[in-house]
């Protein structure tokens, strides 16, 4: 097996970048890769652009390897817009699947850390985090929480009594049976009408 698909077995998720260099310090995997793409688009207004204002290098955590913690030490470039209606002048390229605006963390491990915050929560997951090899903080793992859209909640069918004698009512079948004959009967008891129940 070549270093070429050894690589593209570990790391497949880079295969947009060049990859130059793997080595270990202490027990982190450092990953030294730098873009290849000849031109990179505007985000403000989608022009894309050739001219190379700079070049700089981003530190993202990436997911484990074998146990260890992994960094990504991309070299990226920053381009000048040339659209003059732009209120960009210069912006720096982001690459897709791989990097987002002000991010710290590659997209890959997003996902995990969102699975680790749901199960967990703030501290229990912050714990279990550094046992996986990709330590962040509890404030963290509820930013990520909070970051989550809203789950899609199913109408209830019913909120009545049971439909038919001796059949099994639901939780919330019994609950709503136990609130109206409590209503009622404090009702009746001091001699005021039935108060009307929606539905």
């Amino acid at each position: 097996m070549s270093i070429m698909e050894l690589l593209a077995v570990v790391f497949p998720h880079l295969a947009a970048v060049r990859v130059e260099r793997v080595y270990r310090v202490g027990a982190t995997v450092r990953v030294k890769a730098s873009t290849t793409g000849p031109k990179s688009a505007c985000p403000a207004c989608g022009c894309a652009s050739v001219r190379v204002h700079s070049r700089y290098e981003r530190c993202l955590a990436d997911l484990p390897v074998a146990g260890q913690e992994v960094l990504l030490q991309v070299r990226v470039r920053r381009f000048f817009c040339d659209n003059t209606a732009c209120d960009k002048k210069t912006f720096a390229e982001q690459v897709p699947g791989l990097t987002s605006r002000h991010g710290r963390r590659a997209a890959g491990l997003l996902p995990m850390l969102r699975t680790v915050a749901l199960a967990l929560g703030g501290r229990p997951g912050a714990r279990h985090s550094a046992r996986l090899a990709c330590a962040v903080g509890r404030s963290t793992l509820l930013r990520l929480l909070r970051s989550l859209p809203d789950p899609q909640l199913a109408t209830p069918r019913v909120l009545g009594s049971m439909s038919s004698p001796g059949a099994r009512a639901t939780p919330t079948e019994q609950c709503w049976s136990m609130w109206r004959a409590a209503m009622w009967s404090r009702c009746c008891r001091i001699g005021r009408r039935t108060p009307s129940l929606p539905g």
